[in-house]
């Protein structure tokens, strides 16, 4: 399969899906989405509300890295990280990247899956800059 962004629903809908098994009736406050294609890497963090943790210091979360692409825990994942890689080495202009990820993750596909979290008030799924401390969220 191509690049594209169903690819990339149907690969944050499976892991989504995977999550939302695992931690049941936990209350989420943040589900990030973190895309590295300088790194041929993508994590997906999630925060509890019950967790202490700064919510801007993702890599400092109890479920960081919860997909453990490089530990092999998320297999299915690899061939689209090799994708951003090869975009991302044409230019070195991530932006269009992150906004795909930011279109994917709010699409009726994934979002039907994200629903299935007990979600705190103040709920955000995010995918960030990780090179910008201000980047704005793609996702909104």
């Amino acid at each position: 399969m191509e690049y594209c962004i169903e690819k990339i629903e149907s690969i944050l809908e499976r892991k989504l899906l995977e999550a939302a098994n695992y931690f049941g009736d936990r209350k989420i406050r943040v589900i990030d989405i973190g895309v590295f294609p300088w790194h041929k890497k993508i994590e997906l963090s999630l925060l509890f509300s019950d967790e202490d943790a700064e919510i801007d210091d993702i890599a400092g979360w109890p479920h960081y890295d919860f997909s453990k692409m490089s530990e092999g825990g998320w297999d299915e994942a690899q061939e689209l990280a090799s994708d951003i890689a090869e975009i991302w080495e044409q230019d070195h202009d991530a932006l269009p990247i992150f906004m795909d990820f930011g279109t994917a993750a709010t699409s009726e596909k994934v979002i039907n899956v994200v629903n299935r979290f007990n979600r705190a008030s103040d709920f955000v799924v995010q995918v960030l800059d990780p090179d910008d401390s201000n980047s704005e969220n793609y996702c909104a």
